[in-house]
């Protein structure tokens, strides 16, 4: 087997394996968008820790990509991962720029969910702030 092929196998991999953690992260963005509302603090701590879990395995299989991309001479981008994917034969091209796509849209939606539960916690914080002030006297101010 040739390298070319065995890194293309390996951005493959990486690609199914990635779809796998985003959709698992996915859940526990819910998960954790629960927590917050319910604040059901010992529950959220619990998924955080989960959802943290994934970041190391993501940002590793995120480099490796970038590394098998690099190695196969295209650029470390969608622009390269479409280069790789034109070099398959049609039916694995279709099916790989199909999980290609359904990682991106994975993804987006991850952070889209990420941010959104971010301005929940932002919203929260700022009337947890509003209701028992910030300054020393709060409880003797109007």
């Amino acid at each position: 087997m040739s390298n070319r092929l065995e890194q293309v196998k390996i951005l493959l991999r990486g690609i199914r394996a990635d779809i796998d953690h985003y959709q698992q992260l996915r859940t526990l963005l819910e998960e954790q968008r629960l927590c917050m509302i319910r604040r059901a603090t010992d529950a959220l701590m619990a998924v955080n820790e989960k959802i943290h879990a994934h970041y190391p395995q993501l940002s590793r299989n995120t480099q490796i990509r970038r590394e098998v991309l690099t190695a196969l001479g295209v650029t470390p981008d969608r622009h390269g991962i479409a280069t790789v994917l034109s070099w398959l034969p049609p039916a694995q091209h279709e099916a790989a720029r199909s999980r290609w796509q359904q990682l991106e849209a994975i993804a987006e939606n991850c952070k889209a969910f990420n941010e959104k539960n971010g301005e929940l916690l932002t919203m929260q914080y700022e009337f947890v702030q509003a209701f028992l002030g910030t300054e020393p006297d709060f409880i003797y101010q109007r």
